[in-house]
C-alpha cells in the first residue's frame, strides 16, 4: 500500500456536545475495517482534546488531526498517519468548510450551524464524496465540485413543492395511499 496515496483516515463533523453529525472513515485496501466502537471512541477523544483548544493541528493516536469550529459545529480532517501531509489535509478542510457554507447558506446567514448542516445533509455528503474516495483526495477545486454537484435550483424546489401540494389535495379526496 502506498501511504502517500491514502492520506485521509476520516472526516468527522460533531456538534457542540461532541455528538456525531457526520463521519466518514476510510480504511485502505488490505487493512482491517475499523470497528464502530473504535470510531466512537476516537470521535470522543478528538472532541475532548479539542473542545478547550482551537484544534488547528493535533496529533491524536498517531494521526494528524486538523479541525475548525464553525458556529456550533466542529469539522475535523484526520490523516492516515503521522506522515500525512498537513497542507493537503488543510486544503481538504478549507474546501469542506467553503462548500458546507454554500450548502448551509440562508437568506440571513452563510454560517454552518447544526440545523442547516442537518437540513442539507444529503448535499454535504455528496460534496464529501466528490472530495475523497476511500481515503484518497480526488478533488479540492471548489468550482469543479460545484459543477459536478450543483446546489438544488429553484425549479427543482418548485417541482417538489408542487408534488407535496398534489399529495395534500389527493388526501382531501380520500386517496390515503399517497
Amino acid at each position: 500500500m502506498d501511504e502517500t496515496v491514502y492520506q485521509i483516515k476520516a472526516i468527522i463533523v460533531l456538534d457542540n456536545n461532541g455528538k456525531r453529525l457526520c463521519s466518514c472513515f476510510y480504511d485502505p485496501p488490505g487493512t482491517p475495517i475499523t470497528p464502530l466502537t473504535e470510531k466512537d471512541k476516537f470521535e470522543k477523544l478528538i472532541f475532548e482534546k479539542c473542545k478547550t483548544s482551537n484544534c488547528e493541528l493535533e496529533i491524536i493516536e498517531n494521526k494528524v488531526v486538523i479541525g475548525s469550529k464553525q458556529s456550533d459545529v466542529w469539522i475535523f480532517v484526520v490523516g492516515n498517519s503521522l506522515n500525512s501531509n498537513e497542507l493537503a489535509l488543510l486544503d481538504v478542510l478549507n474546501t469542506l468548510i467553503s462548500l458546507f457554507k454554500k450548502a448551509c447558506a440562508t437568506d440571513e446567514s452563510i454560517m454552518i450551524t447544526k440545523k442547516t448542516f442537518l437540513e442539507n445533509y444529503a448535499l454535504i455528503r455528496l460534496y464529501i464524496d466528490e472530495i475523497i474516495s476511500d481515503g484518497i483526495i480526488f478533488e479540492i477545486d471548489e468550482e469543479t465540485i460545484l459543477n459536478r454537484v450543483p446546489i438544488a435550483d429553484s425549479a427543482a424546489q418548485s417541482l417538489n413543492e408542487a408534488i407535496e401540494m398534489a399529495k395534500e389535495k389527493a388526501k382531501g379526496f380520500g386517496f390515503g395511499f399517497l
